[in-house]
């Protein structure tokens, strides 16, 4: 049985709200935009991935209005790319075309197809949980297919499927140096910090990965060419971890929220920059749909992942260090952070602000000065930097 991610206490997405009725996004209107939108964009397209839905289930959740979701669609459906289909992929070869951007299509037409026939079970055990784990496009497949399932929304999905298939990339011979142990006598949030410690002052790690100027192919050289050393990190995380996977995943959350604290930079007065990839909630998304797709402790493997991706995603973004930033306004409360970031309908800000607000269910601490310094981003128009804030210290 796969695990629920969401506390019980955050609200349904079919749920009504009293205050919001009259702005319900029904499930009805829901399906038919799915469907609208499903043979039509790709998951992703250099970087800019296709969160539409999302963003319209996020910001219902967060009470907005209908004008505002309909300006956030359409800001969303904008970097939209539209796909092709030449209905390449079957069974007997999907395997071999992994990894290839340019199949999305086919391979949504043959995930569609195996999920009517073999239901979702089997559709995961034979195309997710048993081949080797992938680390592309910063597992944010996984968080697509949690959502779909979290949500009853088959085409989401195939969809999710097809974007694992497509931005494949195989760690398999890197998570098998993690060996766990069943006693250690160190925290596993404190263990992380420490290794966090060391990755941001190794001068091994030293020098920008350019890839193909997308965070994949940059993730992709960074494995090829450090693979030795992520190996020995990996395999000091996996001993010095406690066994409890439970546990492991809350480390990993609080390691997630501690990287997001160092994702923003002020470069002067009135200005806020956000790093792109360690500021968006993605890193906190991917825990919570590993806590959701998670089976058994036999599935260590993807909280493996979970560590890789970040560990990576650090590296890529150039190690940025801890900056407080001057507030230039009132510290605001949860509810104005919000109402200011719902107004500015930006998508990704939106989403980031979901990611906090479902973690500060667990540990409401942290969480309200992260939201703070997203909404004096909005309020600033402030930048995403996608290549990586760390590298201009």
């Amino acid at each position: 049985m796969l695990r629920q991610s969401i506390p019980p206490h955050q609200q349904a997405f079919e749920s009504s709200s009293d205050s919001h009725e009259d702005l319900q996004l029904n499930r009805s209107l829901l399906l038919d935009i799915v469907q609208e939108n499903h043979l039509l964009y790709h998951m992703e397209k250099r970087d800019r991935p296709n969160n539409m839905i999302r963003i319209l289930v996020e910001l219902h959740q967060l009470g907005a209005s209908q004008e505002q979701l309909t300006l956030a669609y359409g800001k969303a459906r904008q970097d939209a790319q539209p796909i092709r289909i030449s209905n390449r992929i079957n069974q007997t070869n999907w395997e071999e075309f992994l990894g290839n951007w340019s199949l999305y299509g086919d391979y949504l037409v043959f995930f569609d197809n195996q999920l009517s026939i073999l239901g979702l079970e089997e559709t995961l055990n034979r195309y997710l949980y048993s081949i080797p784990k992938s680390l592309g496009s910063q597992l944010q497949p996984l968080v697509q297919l949690a959502f779909g399932i979290e949500h009853d929304l088959p085409l989401i999905i195939t969809q999710a499927l097809a974007y694992y298939a497509t931005s494949y990339l195989d760690v398999g011979n890197i998570l098998d140096y993690c060996q766990h142990q069943t006693n250690t006598s160190k925290s596993t949030c404190t263990a992380n910090t420490i290794l966090f410690d060391y990755i941001s002052s190794d001068q091994r790690f030293d020098g920008k990965m350019e890839g193909n100027n997308t965070f994949h192919s940059a993730v992709k050289l960074l494995i090829k060419s450090k693979s030795d050393l992520i190996k020995t990190y990996m395999h000091t995380w996996s001993t010095s971890s406690p066994g409890g996977i439970t546990e492991q995943l809350d480390s990993l959350l609080e390691t997630a929220t501690r990287l997001t604290q160092h994702a923003s930079r002020q470069p002067q007065e009135n200005v806020i920059d956000l790093d792109w990839f360690m500021a968006g909630g993605q890193m906190m998304d991917a825990v919570f749909a590993v806590k959701q797709l998670i089976r058994s402790e036999n599935d260590q493997d993807l909280v493996d992942l979970l560590f890789l991706s970040m560990l990576c995603t650090f590296v890529v973004q150039g190690r940025p260090a801890l900056i407080v930033h001057k507030q230039t306004t009132g510290f605001m409360k949860w509810e104005d952070c919000i109402s200011t970031i719902v107004q500015s309908a930006e998508p990704k800000s939106i989403l980031a602000l979901a990611s906090i607000v479902k973690a500060s269910h667990y540990n409401p601490t942290p969480y309200l000065s992260i939201a703070n310094t997203l909404a004096q981003f909005v309020v600033m128009d402030g930048t995403w930097v996608k290549g990586g804030i760390g590298w201009s210290k």
